[in-house]
């Protein structure tokens, strides 16, 4: 038998689709964080660096934690630390006094290219027996995933937690 290929998987492939997503998901992040911790990086402080530097505006907080799956407290702390590390900044939402945005800095964008830089490096070690059609295939796969997600939660009256 093939490695990789399960009897059981073969015959469901939709069944165990999202399970083998996360987990290599996971495997990626955990492949770029111990590549990171030589230059002193966490998964808990390079990730919120590497999602800011791609938002070309502020992001509101609870956005930023949405994305990170991350409670609130939790990231309120995080971002303590990157702020004294001169990573990120806050301020008011002037147009929700309650909210406060979030902004890399132009030293946190110095992180985040390092951040690029390994999470390239690891990506190419990973991929390096898949060839780019197989990759842009795969890609091409989770866009319509993708996508399918995002007409369902139109469908569905939008999603309520990014209600405010």
């Amino acid at each position: 038998m093939e490695p990789n290929h399960h009897p059981v998987m073969a015959n469901e492939p939709r069944r165990f689709f999202g399970y083998r997503l996360a987990r290599l998901a996971a495997v990626m992040r955990r492949e770029i964080d111990a590549d990171l911790r030589a230059f002193g990086l966490t998964d808990a402080t390079w990730r919120p660096i590497y999602y800011l530097n791609f938002s070309k505006t502020p992001m509101r907080q609870t956005d930023l934690a949405r994305s990170l799956s991350l409670e609130a407290p939790s990231l309120v702390r995080l971002l303590d630390v990157l702020e004294k590390r001169g990573y990120v900044v806050r301020e008011t939402d002037e147009e929700d006094r309650r909210s406060k945005l979030v902004s890399i800095t132009e030293e946190g964008r110095s992180v985040a290219a390092l951040v690029s830089r390994v999470a390239d490096e690891v990506t190419a070690r990973l991929t390096e027996d898949v060839s780019t059609e197989e990759l842009e295939e795969c890609c091409g796969v989770l866009d319509r995933v993708e996508q399918a997600a995002q007409n369902h939660r139109d469908t569905v009256g939008g999603d309520k937690r990014g209600m405010r």
